[in-house]
């Protein structure tokens, strides 16, 4: 049923629907420049990388898309997604809003990142000369707790918008005062989000959280069908991916330090990794898959060679292995 203002016939309110949406109906030439660019690039590698070289030529961020970021409780999901937003931070303006973790901790997550390859505390000269740099490219939008949808909708408009923001974090969905069985409700807010990234070219990274795995057995990684809320969430979302920590390795390496390791133990170390960043769905990447990584407790990193933390410059766009 259509519920036609006062004072309007059928015909002038149709008439008043197409004025409304004469803006966005463009000729084909409006595109050209875009179909140009994308034209002569590798469509499948347009976007920006991860901080790791071993994805570079298989996942990128791409403007106007989400991507949801989940696993389960402890896998250090944010963590590993204030790496990723570090790195971005190089070349692009990022914005995080952490409903669970004041503003200094997470930005102390990512001054640890940053001087990964120092030992210990970092100096007073390096808080400085990171949050020189962090200055206008990294914004935290202060507020924690349950906060209602508009807010959110709110605060990615102006981020995305007013501030140039290409890079947007909701940490996390669950803190989003939305009626957990009201799936519609999460639709609408989810389409509302992406409205306003795809107008204004940023990439949204939302952390979700997922079921409790069958019989408690953290083991068996989630899927992206395991995702807490409405089911369509993970068919709106343009990537999907789910960090799974290898909580067997982990245990090991506490073992490890109040005495030695049998030898099938220290093989199942020389084996296996720390952690697992599972692109589990790449709508416009020809990619999904697994990547495996090792844990730097003191810098917070997943790195790629165990006990060597990514470098991290100041002056350039690419981090190294030290």
């Amino acid at each position: 049923m259509i519920n036609i203002p006062d004072g309007l016939d059928y015909e002038s309110y149709v008439d008043l629907l197409g004025t409304l949406e004469a803006q966005d109906l463009k000729s084909s030439s409006h595109w050209r420049t875009d179909l140009l660019e994308y034209n002569n690039t590798d469509n499948q590698l347009y976007g920006e990388a991860m901080p790791f070289p071993k994805s570079h030529e298989l996942f990128r961020y791409r403007p106007s898309e989400m991507t949801l970021i989940t696993g389960y409780n402890g896998s250090k999901k944010s963590m590993v997604l204030g790496q990723i937003m570090l790195h971005l931070a190089k070349t692009s303006k990022i914005c995080i809003c952490s409903l669970e973790m004041q503003p200094t901790v997470t930005l102390h997550r990512m001054l640890m990142q940053a001087a990964g390859a120092q030992e210990g505390r970092p100096s007073d000269d390096f808080v400085n000369r990171f949050m020189d740099w962090a200055d206008g490219r990294i914004y935290i939008f202060d507020a924690l707790d349950t906060l209602p949808p508009e807010r959110i909708i709110g605060f990615i408009h102006y981020a995305a918008k007013e501030l140039g923001c290409n890079h947007i974090v909701l940490d996390s969905l669950s803190k989003v005062s939305l009626k957990y069985d009201d799936y519609n409700q999460q639709n609408e807010f989810i389409n509302k989000m992406q409205y306003i990234v795809k107008r204004n070219n940023a990439h949204l990274h939302i952390v979700t959280h997922v079921k409790k795995p069958p019989n408690d057995d953290e083991s068996i990684a989630p899927s992206r069908y395991s995702i807490r809320g409405a089911g369509s969430l993970s068919d709106m979302a343009d990537n999907v991916i789910i960090i799974q920590p290898n909580r067997k390795r982990e245990a090991l390496k506490e073992i490890a330090k109040l005495r030695e390791l049998d030898e099938k133990q220290q093989e199942y170390l020389g084996k296996t990794y720390d952690h697992s960043i599972i692109i589990a769905k790449q709508r416009h990447g020809s990619w999904e898959g697994t990547l495996n990584f090792y844990f730097h407790p003191n810098s917070l990193q997943l790195t790629e060679r165990e006990g060597r933390p990514h470098k991290f410059s100041f002056d350039t766009s690419v981090d190294n292995d030290n």
